[in-house]
């Protein structure tokens, strides 16, 4: 006697055998950049992603062309620039695309000649140390740094929130975890509005301990500030 399937079990089949079930999203999850760039350094720009199916990552310029003095490591999700000069400045894309969905994130670096600073010396009795006149303009600052809930255990959906101020609009912006890319736990997610951006951890674990910086730059000028995740067990 022949037996036949529900055509929801065909159809499950079907599904499991092209790839498509119940994926985790396609999403851009830790972005690090530095926050402070000196002429002459290596510039490291990385983009973790998490989800998706087997997803590859590539690096596109503003100008359609990457720098001669760059190259792409770590698996993909790091773009070095070495030797940084100002014709570096500009943006730089992180796609990241598994052939259903993709990601973006965009990384904005900006150096400027020292001789754009307004600074003047001046002269007073008999010092001779340079005193700026006229500053740059283009205050920066993190207005708070805080975490919620506060105090929270091991498997709480922890959230880890930055609120900043610039006069300018910012070259530079995020939060990011002190660590090795490597390192960075699955169980993160970065969200980022116009003036925060907020760090969500699913089912806080051990490898969500550990040293956390938000930072922000303008043109002028730049801000950081740091917070630490404590174990709990070690909380008071």
């Amino acid at each position: 006697m022949t037996q036949f399937r529900p055509l929801r079990t065909i159809f499950l089949i079907v599904v499991s055998k092209l790839g498509l079930t119940d994926a985790t999203p396609l999403q851009i999850v830790f972005t690090d950049q530095p926050s402070r760039i000196i002429i002459g350094s290596e510039v490291h720009l990385t983009c973790a992603v998490r989800g998706g199916n087997d997803p590859h990552t590539t690096w596109i310029p503003a100008t359609g062309l990457l720098p001669l003095n760059s190259h792409i490591t770590n698996g993909g999700r790091t773009l070095v620039i070495t030797n940084y000069d100002v014709t570096d400045n500009g943006q730089y894309i992180c796609v990241a695309s598994d052939g259903r969905e993709f990601a973006h994130h965009i990384f904005t670096l900006n150096n400027m000649h020292p001789e754009t600073y307004p600074w003047t010396t001046l002269l007073r009795s008999s010092t001779t140390t340079p005193v700026p006149i006229r500053p740059a303009p283009g205050e920066v600052r993190i207005v708070s740094l805080s975490v919620y809930p506060d105090p929270y255990h091991f498997g709480d959906d922890v959230e880890l929130t930055c609120r900043v101020y610039s006069a300018t609009s910012y070259t530079s912006f995020g939060l990011k975890m002190l660590t090795d890319p490597n390192h960075i736990s699955p169980n993160v997610q970065l969200v980022r509005g116009i003036d925060s951006v907020t760090l969500r951890i699913h089912h806080f674990v051990r490898d969500n301990v550990g040293d956390y910086q938000c930072f922000i730059a303008n043109s002028f000028r730049q801000a950081d500030q740091n917070i630490t995740l404590h174990s709990p067990n070690y909380m008071v």
